[in-house]
């Protein structure tokens, strides 16, 4: 078996038959998907077994509601895979996503994990939204880049999983940023090559749990704190990463939660722990042209 695909699933009837439908598509198919039901009480699980019915790579697993990350450990202890991958039950892979993570593992046996790029879409209108908040200028460094700025989702990595120690799990006492953590702790001391390739389509939507400005806000902050105490962490980048701690929860305060004076407060923490990161003048002009761009578009 080459690759092992963990569907962590929620009460996700709307979404989950097109994400098992972009991997029934992809143009490699030696690979099995665990989809792992954390209680739900709608036709979750229904869906599921239609998959499976039809398609045997596809499998089941149950379990009484306990969190994201116990239901991603769940699949990690059965999947038979060499290689590991993660996809969210709403969102979808490109046809070759799969393909992409295994060459790039196949062709780079020191390589412990690798990840590509994500484009975000509009779940009502299908318009695909740009990634605004980027980091302009990256360290070069995977573990220091992801501590400045979360720039990888968890649907977009693949894991060597005879690599994977078993103390490397998701953490069940976090709600918000599991995946984060689990990511930071990955890259500190993994070999990892990026693929610079599109292979998500990430779905933007109101009832995404980030919605939830004030818990995202607390997760985050609790999770990095944990991070940035690491005493590996030259004073620079820990520096740069509280900076760009600040200017996130800003951005969580203002486009998540509408509270504009906190998410003042916020950039202008930003700014006095990093004056000379350009990042955070960039971003929000950035922000402010696209939205101008969008509303012309509207009009005209």
């Amino acid at each position: 078996m080459k690759l092992s695909i963990i569907i962590p699933a929620y009460n996700a009837e709307k979404y989950l038959s097109e994400a098992c439908t972009s991997l029934v598509g992809q143009t490699l198919q030696d690979w099995e998907c665990l989809i792992v039901d954390d209680g739900s009480s709608d036709g979750t699980a229904t869906i599921a077994q239609r998959f499976c019915s039809v398609d045997p790579r596809f499998h089941l697993l149950q379990q009484k509601n306990s969190g994201v990350s116990a239901a991603r450990n769940k699949g990690i202890e059965v999947a038979r895979g060499a290689y590991l991958a993660f996809l969210d039950a709403d969102d979808i892979w490109e046809p070759n996503t799969a393909a992409l993570f295994c060459s790039l593992l196949d062709e780079n046996p020191d390589c412990r994990v690798t990840w590509g790029e994500a484009i975000r879409f509009d779940t009502e209108t299908g318009e695909i939204k740009p990634i605004v908040w980027k980091n302009y200028f990256p360290m070069g460094n995977p573990w220091y880049d992801m501590l400045i700025y979360h720039y990888i989702p968890i649907s977009a990595v693949c894991i060597r999983k005879q690599d994977l120690p078993d103390t490397m799990r998701f953490r069940t006492d976090l709600t918000h940023a599991e995946d984060r953590d689990f990511l930071l702790r990955l890259l500190k001391n993994a070999v990892s090559i990026p693929l610079n390739k599109v292979v998500l389509r990430s779905r933007q939507h109101e009832a995404s749990v980030s919605k939830n400005a004030d818990a995202a806000l607390a997760g985050e902050m609790r999770v990095m704190r944990e991070h940035l105490a690491d005493a590996a962490l030259p004073r620079h980048v820990r520096r740069r990463a509280e900076s760009a701690l600040a200017f996130r929860c800003a951005v969580i305060m203002a486009f998540t939660g509408g509270q504009y004076g906190r998410a003042l407060l916020w950039y202008l923490k930003a700014v006095v722990c990093d004056p000379l990161n350009i990042n955070n003048y960039l971003l929000p002009i950035r922000k402010i042209s696209m939205t101008l761009r969008h509303a012309l578009r509207r009009i005209f």
